[in-house]
């Protein structure tokens, strides 16, 4: 169990909370590994656990009526998957979980959850802004899939990852394929686009590896606002804060 505490102390969410609190927390948790494609659990589970990633890249998705999955969330090392469902009742997973890599994982109990919420208010707050950061994040995803045509999404994708940091490589954290339907453009459409910006030379790259070039050309190319240079924001929390418009968010 020491492990597993030394583990959660310096995730985030938990780095506050004294080695008793973590105890609580840990108590009956193990760790757990999971091959690529191996599924951690399926939608409509009883969901009696939830999960901290210390490695690899996880898919959550439910698979739509037409036969393809629809993935709602990418998550890698350090982040928590479906603590939110720990409240909920039924308490049930509301997703299927997928490994896109090979993942390991602490499950940790929910009963431990549940008990030092109700003991440390404090906690409770914490964990309650996560989860409105979380809402946050899915608000403004579901915003860029309605109102944005598929260039500009996969601009916003790209801006987000590399921060605006001018030739700043970085590594996609899943497959084209994946991508494609988390973006909810085809992969043929994500391949094409994605060779238009290269060949233009506004970014760098192929496969899994790119970097943004030029992000002002990108983002004209994209018909999407550019960068102020009064905005500190980065990647798609540029285009959040100053609200697909050319004003400043200072």
């Amino acid at each position: 169990m020491s492990a597993i505490i030394d583990v959660l102390a310096k995730a985030a969410l938990f780095s506050t909370l004294d080695e008793d609190a973590l105890g609580t927390l840990c108590e009956e948790g193990r760790t757990i590994n999971l091959d690529c494609r191996g599924h951690l659990f399926q939608v409509g589970e009883r969901a009696n656990a939830y999960y901290l990633m210390t490695s690899g890249v996880m898919r959550l998705y439910r698979p739509g009526l037409d036969g393809e999955d629809k993935v709602f969330q990418v998550v890698g090392e350090g982040d928590q998957v479906a603590e939110t469902a720990m409240f909920a009742e039924p308490c049930i997973y509301p997703l299927s979980a997928e490994a896109e890599s090979p993942c390991t994982l602490i499950r940790l109990p929910r009963h431990g959850l549940l008990n030092l919420v109700r003991a440390q208010p404090d906690f409770a707050l914490r964990l309650l802004g996560e989860m409105s950061h979380r809402l946050y994040q899915a608000v403004n995803r579901l915003d860029q899939l309605t109102v944005t045509n598929a260039g500009q999404r996969v601009v916003m994708y790209l801006l987000e990852l590399t921060e605006w940091r001018r030739e700043h490589w970085v590594v996609l954290p899943v497959s084209a394929k994946v991508l494609a339907r988390q973006l909810n453009v085809t992969p043929e459409t994500l391949s094409r686009l994605l060779t238009r910006f290269r060949q233009s030379g506004l970014i760098s790259g192929r496969g899994r590896k790119w970097a943004v070039v030029d992000p002002p050309e990108l983002c004209r190319a994209a018909n999407l606002p550019l960068p102020d240079a009064q905005c500190h924001c980065a990647g798609s929390q540029f285009f959040r804060c100053c609200n697909f418009s050319h004003r400043s968010c200072s």
